[in-house]
């Protein structure tokens, strides 16, 4: 179950997520999707099943939204971004830490970065006083989607921002940033329990999708 989280959002927000050509609409779409892949992870999976099938659906959503307003897929590496079509904006998806979101705060990638992100991450900028005023039309700028899933007693609750790194070496975790959007979390209702196969009610008697409040 969703909770909308639209009236925390300010006209600084829209306004930087423009600059970019992106709404709050994109973003939630893929996380919406992540959140209900996450969801539909089996119980006696692969303990990192459900962060794989909610980062592959958060790639995938956010693509498909951004493709059909004239972004192109760019799939240079393998690597899982899309362009902006008249900006050298590029845009991927990256999972936090629990500082995601906060103003300020020690923001981190989970994960160290292999060479294909490394390599897009040249052309970033080292600042965050140069959002646009020093792009080069040769360099494309890398900025992530940034999440984080935490629990909070029966809701799931998604940190969100959208941040460009700076420039890291490969196998490095990402740690510096040239410029971040904080964005106010994304709160969802209890996830539906696993669906049990051997339950008495059968396994078509239970939807593990998560439906969104309206």
């Amino acid at each position: 179950m969703r909770m909308s989280t639209a009236t925390e959002l300010t006209a600084e927000h829209h306004a930087q997520l423009a600059e970019l050509g992106l709404r709050t609409d994109h973003l939630d779409e893929a996380i919406w999707a992540g959140v209900d892949a996450r969801a539909s992870a089996p119980p006696l999976g692969p303990t990192n099943g459900a962060g794989l099938l909610d980062w592959i659906h958060r790639v995938g959503r956010l693509r498909e939204v951004l493709v059909a307003e004239g972004w192109t897929r760019v799939d240079k590496w393998n690597a899982g971004l899309v362009q902006h079509p008249t900006k050298p904006v590029v845009l991927g998806t990256l999972q936090g830490n629990r500082h995601t979101g906060t103003p300020g705060a020690p923001l981190r990638s989970d994960y160290a970065k292999g060479p294909a992100i490394a390599a897009m991450m040249r052309g970033n900028d080292r600042d965050q006083f140069t959002l646009f005023d020093s792009l080069h039309a040769h360099e494309w700028k890398l900025w992530f989607l940034v999440t984080y899933p935490q629990q909070e007693g029966e809701r799931l609750v998604v940190l969100r921002e959208v941040a460009q790194p700076e420039p890291t070496p490969q196998g490095q975790v990402v740690d510096r940033w040239a410029h971040r959007i904080t964005l106010p979390p994304l709160v969802f209702g209890p996830l539906p329990a696993p669906r049990d196969p051997h339950g008495p009610d059968g396994p078509d008697e239970v939807d593990v999708t998560v439906t969104p409040r309206r």
